[in-house]
């Protein structure tokens, strides 16, 4: 019998599951794989009843690749979670260095929160994130500080940036979110039947940016004077 009947005879072969240590330009290749892998076994089991096993299985790579780049199961979760709010924060620079009027600049980063909020696996795991923070509250401390406080530092930049709200702008960001997310939040996190098009998303989000506004009004940006004005 040659190789080929051989292997014919013995069922397909087994996938090659690579090991130890991934090159730098394979690392976000299987961070990838390992997210998407990660986002299944949790929404199907749960952070408690998820494993590390089943999670590298799924994702067709070793452990030690897997804790190479996630070290506890924590910073797995953690990194799906910050995949769908990068989504956001990718957009950062882009908005801070926008010519576009702030609040059509608001308007934009709003419809992305909302949306981001509405996404049934963000809002999947975001469930589990609230059914175990007193069992692992290291888990829900870690998903405020890389998602929640990582946001609101980035909101607070362009808020000071084009000077709406302060002096403390993490609290005016925090005010923002809460215009933004407000009740919804609420009821989507209770009632998974809750649905939003994408018409009333905007029309909510151009009202929460209008509440926002009133109560941090826009003002002027300083103009710095040309060097020939010096005195």
């Amino acid at each position: 019998m040659n190789r080929k009947q051989r292997h014919d005879a013995d069922g397909p072969a087994r996938v090659k599951v690579p090991r130890g240590r991934p090159l730098r330009g394979e690392a976000e290749h299987y961070r990838e794989r390992i997210l998407d892998a990660t986002t299944a076994v949790f929404l199907e089991k749960g952070f408690e009843g998820a494993s590390t096993n089943e999670i590298a299985r799924r994702a067709q790579t070793s452990k030690q690749t897997l804790y190479t780049l996630f070290p506890t199961k924590a910073d797995l979760f953690v990194g799906v979670i910050s995949a769908h709010m990068e989504l956001v924060f990718s957009r950062h620079m882009d908005y801070v260095e926008s010519g576009k009027a702030p609040r059509r600049v608001l308007i934009e980063i709003g419809c992305k929160v909302l949306e981001m909020f509405s996404a049934p696996d963000f809002l999947a795991l975001h469930r589990i994130v609230v059914a175990e923070v007193y069992r692992f509250p290291d888990l829900a401390r870690a998903v405020w500080r890389e998602c929640v406080e990582r946001g609101q530092v980035l909101l607070a930049e362009y808020l000071q940036t084009h000077r709406i709200g302060g002096p403390n702008y993490i609290k005016s960001a925090a005010q923002f979110n809460s215009f933004v997310l407000g009740d919804f939040f609420i009821n989507v996190m209770l009632n998974p039947d809750l649905e939003l098009s994408e018409r009333a998303v905007r029309s909510r989000v151009r009202e929460a940016v209008e509440d926002f506004l009133r109560l941090h009004p826009i003002r002027a940006r300083k103009q710095e004077r040309p060097h020939g004005n010096r005195r």
